[in-house]
């Protein structure tokens, strides 16, 4: 039989400790994803860095056009920049990959959140090249980065310039969210 010293949980204090515990989970959690969105952006800005850099570079280094894009199963460059982006060499100019000699580097932008080109004639941008000098192959543009909340504010925004730098957007106006190159704030949609 159970006496009056029997210690112990009911079910009901048990319902209660699982559903503060719960809460304080989801209060925990929405305060986590600005800092955890900080991160990925900081994350994103570093790998698009290196991938250009390391495209640029191998371009001089290697005398001859490379590409950087992301590619379809066949190694063709397509707009999709949630496929797999390459570094390869494109001697030809064929924006897809010959032969896997030719293949510089695969390289990982964007873990989480979605990477959005610019407009490229029709549609948008599938690719960057540069030529042996460095400069960019007539394939100046920008990558937007959204964060999988789409808030804006921290969000990423990168141009490539004929000369093939990249130059990172600011926020010049003090709202919050960086501008592109005409001074506009830039969306995630």
């Amino acid at each position: 039989m159970y006496g009056a010293d029997q210690q112990g949980m009911t079910l009901l204090d048990l319902l209660v400790t699982v559903a503060i515990g719960i809460l304080l989970l989801t209060i925990a959690s929405l305060s986590w994803t600005p800092v955890a969105e900080a991160f990925q952006a900081s994350a994103v800005q570093s790998n698009l860095q290196r991938a250009f850099t390391l495209a640029r570079s191998a371009a001089v280094h290697e005398n001859t056009v490379v590409t950087l894009c992301p590619v379809t199963v066949d190694g063709k460059c397509t707009s999709d920049w949630s496929n797999p982006v390459v570094v390869f060499l494109d001697a030809k100019n064929l924006k897809e990959i010959e032969a896997d000699e030719h293949v510089i580097q695969h390289v990982a932008l964007v873990r989480t959140g979605e990477l959005i080109p610019s407009k490229s004639g029709a549609g948008p941008r599938r690719y960057f090249q540069f030529n042996s000098d460095g400069t960019s192959k007539g394939s100046i543009g920008n990558l937007t980065w959204c964060p999988p909340s789409g808030e804006a504010k921290r969000a990423n925004h990168v141009r490539i310039n004929f000369g093939g730098r990249l130059i990172w957007s600011r926020d010049t106006n003090g709202d919050g969210i960086v501008e592109d190159a005409s001074g506009n704030n830039i969306a995630c949609e």
